[in-house]
This record gives C-alpha cells, structure tokens and sequence, in this order.
C-alpha cells in the first residue's frame, strides 16, 4: 500500500480513485507540492511547461523518485526527459542495443542509465 494518489481541480487535491476532497485552498504547484510532502500523498508527474503526464488518458505518478506507476498501481517503465522534463517511454527497436528512451512530448532520445551515470 503506497501513498494516496491525488488528482488537481482548480487550487483543490482530491483522491484519485475516490473524489474525495483532500485539501483545498492551495494556490500554486508550490503550495501543492509543499502540502504532498507532508503527508502521504502523491501528485501527478508534470513537465517543465507543466503539461501532465499521461498513459492511456489516465495520470502518471511517481514513487520513491525513479518508480513511475498509473492510477491503477500499474508498474509502467518510464522515465524523465532530461530536456523538457517530458515522459520517455521506451523504444523497441532491435537494431537498438542499449535501453534507448525517447520523450512524447520533444522526441528526445536518450539512454537513461547512461544519463544517471553522468550525473
């Protein structure tokens, strides 16, 4: 059982899978987020034009800092494009050897092992 994963109308959070009102009143993403990490809840994952991610219409959450899942508690391999900030989701190609990622929203491939491993 992880955290309550929450969804954003206007300046309120609400359960994801209930509706549920859980906090109103917070003006920004700052507030939000400020809130989310005092109690055990998550937000749904954004870019840096805070556009949400989103997989098969449904929002993406992130766990733990590198676990992404759906609503659902659905395991989805993903990552964060370094670039845009964007959801990098997988290619499979077979002449590709390495784990080669690329980001929905700016096209940006990338490798994510090999960018954790130069950071």
């Amino acid at each position: 059982m992880g955290p309550t994963k929450v969804m954003i109308k206007g300046d309120a959070l609400y359960d994801a899978k209930s509706g549920k009102l859980i906090q109103g009143g917070l003006a920004s993403r700052q507030a939000m987020e400020e809130y989310a990490a005092q109690h055990y809840i998550v937000l749904p994952e954004v870019d840096k034009s805070g556009k949400l991610w989103e997989w098969e219409g449904r929002p993406v959450y992130c766990l733990h800092g590198v676990r992404y899942e759906s609503l659902d508690d659905q395991p989805l391999h993903l990552a964060r494009c370094p670039d845009c900030g964007g959801m990098g989701v997988r290619i499979d190609e077979i002449t590709v050897e390495s784990d080669c990622i690329r980001c929905v929203t700016c096209g940006h491939e990338f490798d994510a092992r090999l960018e954790m491993m130069e950071t």
